[in-house]
């Protein structure tokens, strides 16, 4: 059956090698021989084949920024940003996973997880120390120069969070209250803030943590976070905490190593079937759990990504 494990990483290097023989063949340029060498020797030097051939994925991430990754009382790596990693494993090795059953040992044991600062999510992606970052990994032009980004998986924002006993709900509630707003550490986060709120009192602080810690306290207003950080808040904590509309969107995507079609073409593949195909549930079942909402299933019919 093409769910059990036993469907073998060498059935998937069968069909893997037959799509893309069927793809080169195709082109009227190629003689059938010459198509079966290029698409042989294409395959051979994709990272795909070398995930398969270890038997393992290497992912880089991290560990201390919630919901996205970070440790559970148990030590173990959870977060949204691991669900998604999960995603390539099932695919690249042709597994089913229940999230309500014991698959979950099992499809971890097929991923190495590398905790890794923000600022070395490139270098190691670059130095073949991992296959693939997924590590709330905003899409610039400037690191678009340096990796090759996936489709996005989640469109993030910023956000003001808020005592769930304050007076203000939204941006316009603050807009000339001279309130204080406490921030991650950052050289351009007062201007930043100040866009948004001018007349701001902008305190920063070492890590979120910190700045939420301020908030607690009483020392500021809210805190500048990110929008999927303010629903974990909301949602975790209910009526301590609330959270305004947001601002400055940006994508979260994951990235590979430039210079491998395939295997860029497989994660993009094992994100857009997560979010809007086959197994939509289980993204549909992490969206809830890290950021407390319910997704709409995909639509059938005309493919909703183009409407």
């Amino acid at each position: 059956m093409p769910n059990e494990r036993g469907f073998g990483l060498a059935s998937r290097r069968g069909l893997l090698r037959g799509g893309a023989l069927a793809g080169a063949a195709g082109a009227a340029a190629l003689s059938l021989p010459a198509a079966r060498a290029l698409a042989k020797d294409t395959i051979d030097d994709s990272r795909l084949k070398t995930v398969l051939d270890r038997g393992k994925l290497l992912v880089g991430t991290g560990a201390t920024n919630p919901p996205w990754h970070f440790e559970d009382d148990s030590g173990k790596l959870v977060g949204m940003d691991i669900d998604m990693a999960k995603h390539i494993a099932v695919g690249a090795f042709g597994i089913e996973e229940d999230p309500k059953g014991d698959d979950d040992d099992y499809v971890r044991s097929l991923i190495e997880f590398t905790v890794q600062e923000p600022n070395q999510r490139i270098p190691n992606l670059l130095s073949d120390k991992i296959d693939v970052v997924v590590q709330f990994m905003t899409i610039t032009v400037n690191r678009a120069s340096q990796v090759e980004f996936t489709i996005p998986y989640y469109r993030e924002a910023s956000t003001l969070l808020l005592p769930g006993d304050s007076p203000y709900s939204a941006l316009a509630d603050v807009q000339g209250k001279g309130i204080t707003i406490a921030v991650l550490q950052n050289p351009s986060v007062e201007e930043s803030v100040k866009r948004i709120v001018p007349d701001a009192t902008v305190d920063q602080y070492p890590s979120i943590a910190d700045a939420i810690a301020a908030v607690d306290a009483g020392r500021a207003d809210g805190a500048a976070v990110d929008l999927s950080s303010g629903k974990w808040f909301a949602s975790t904590t209910p009526g301590k905490y609330k959270f305004t509309e947001g601002w400055n969107p940006n994508s979260y995507a994951a990235s590979v190593k430039p210079g491998d079609q395939i295997w860029l073409n497989f994660v993009n593949s094992a994100f857009h079937e997560a979010m809007v195909g086959l197994n939509s549930r289980r993204y549909r079942d992490s969206f809830k759990q890290w950021f407390g909402e319910d997704l709409t299933p995909p639509l059938v019919g005309f493919p909703v990504e183009y409407k």
